[in-house]
């Protein structure tokens, strides 16, 4: 089983925050090709990409993910064969000493192993962990560019049944998967309007989308789907289906947006018998929807079942690539299809809940009569007097 070309493309691709611009590079290239595609950057640098083609009336949505993924950046060479390194993101420490990396730097990608962990800092309260690896001492093969970035030396993308292997899934599998939603709306010169935003520095506390939510990058008016690779859970299961992630560690995300996603995946679900899809709470962590909601925007989640979070392989104690399924993926593209196309557009779900409610409370309403239990009770007391 061959893998889908973006998914391919950019799970191959090196990233790390901050130094996103492999990643930005290659969406930028593919979306400014696609019909009825337009790209800006926000002065943050995150990119916003917009589809529209004979728009619906309804608000657009707004898809987000995230282009970084834990990883390292070149600062300095202590001498011929040492960097020192940031590491922006959170990986145990235990993880780091004697494991093998390597930088992407001039065009090439040049091996490493790490020394030691130099130094550690303390982490945001809502990421959920208290402390995590700061700076690192790495040996190198050859002299590395200060602002390489750095990932595990780990195997390019790969897919083993319906198993797709990466350095770095989470969450570059999101944003493939939205830049297949782009290509598939174009393709089909699809009747809709719809963003997708491409953030950065999501691994150290959301900052690219704190920014765009700061910065107004997307319109306030507009639903937003953060799309992530989230860790597995015994009750969330890898090959289930996507995720409808209603919560994370922090928040519980708005419950209309929340709904539309449901009512659409449950409406695909009735058309195609193969399309499943799950509805959980992910508390394992707290992700981009989040600050979305912090700064006033209608948001919910979407997100796959991620093997190895952060490349961390809790039973071996070592670092091995993350993995995701890659019929969970296609299902959330699919998914994302729908949502754009739904010709009612999110907003009318409390409506409809509403009405269910009224016809429920109409139908009971006689059993309301406030003379009921009075009459109930003398009948009752009216009986053990005789007994």
């Amino acid at each position: 089983m061959a893998l889908p070309k973006p998914l391919k493309d950019l799970l191959s691709l090196p990233t790390a925050a901050f130094e996103e611009s492999a990643v930005m590079d290659y969406i930028l290239g593919v979306s400014k090709k696609l019909s009825g595609v337009s790209t800006q950057f926000d002065r943050y640098g995150n990119l916003l990409t917009r589809y529209r083609h004979r728009p619906p009336a309804t608000p657009p949505l707004v898809f987000t993910a995230h282009t970084d993924h834990p990883g390292f950046v070149a600062l300095e060479m202590l001498d011929q064969r040492t960097v020192r390194a940031a590491f922006r993101g959170w990986v145990e420490p235990a993880y780091f000493p004697g494991t093998r990396m390597r930088f992407f730097s001039n065009g090439c990608w040049i091996n490493g192993r790490v020394l030691e962990v130099t130094k550690e800092a303390r982490v945001y309260a809502a990421i959920g962990r208290t402390a995590r690896p700061e700076e690192v001492a790495v040996r190198v093969a050859e002299p590395v560019a200060p602002g390489s970035p750095g990932m595990w030396h780990l195997a390019d993308p790969a897919v083993r049944r319906d198993t797709v292997y990466a350095r770095g899934c989470d969450d570059i599998a999101g944003c493939a998967a939205m830049m297949a939603l782009l290509e598939r709306l174009s393709r089909k010169k699809a009747h809709a309007d719809t963003y997708c935003l491409f953030t950065r520095a999501e691994e150290v506390g959301f900052i690219g989308a704190i920014g765009a939510a700061k910065a107004r990058t997307i319109p306030k008016k507009s639903p937003v789907i953060a799309i992530e690779t989230s860790k597995a859970l015994p009750s969330a299961r890898i090959g289930e289906g996507p995720i409808l992630r209603v919560g994370d560690r922090a928040s519980v995300f708005t419950p209309g947006v929340t709904a539309f996603c449901d009512r659409v995946a449950k409406r695909l679900a009735g058309r195609r018998k193969s399309f499943r899809y799950q509805r959980k709470l992910m508390d394992g962590g707290t992700c981009e929807s989040t600050a979305y909601i912090a700064y006033g925007y209608a948001t919910t989640g979407i997100c796959l079942a991620l093997g190895n979070y952060h490349n961390m392989n809790t039973e071996k104690r070592k670092i091995e690539s993350e993995y995701v399924s890659l019929s969970d993926w296609k299902q959330m593209v699919d998914w994302f299809e729908a949502l754009v196309l739904d010709k009612n557009g999110c907003g009318g779900e409390g409506a409809a809940l509403r009405e269910a409610m009224e016809k429920r409370f109409a139908k009971y309403l006689p059993l309301l009569d406030p003379a009921q239990p009075a009459r109930k009770s003398k009948r009752r007391g009216k009986r053990y007097k005789d007994l």
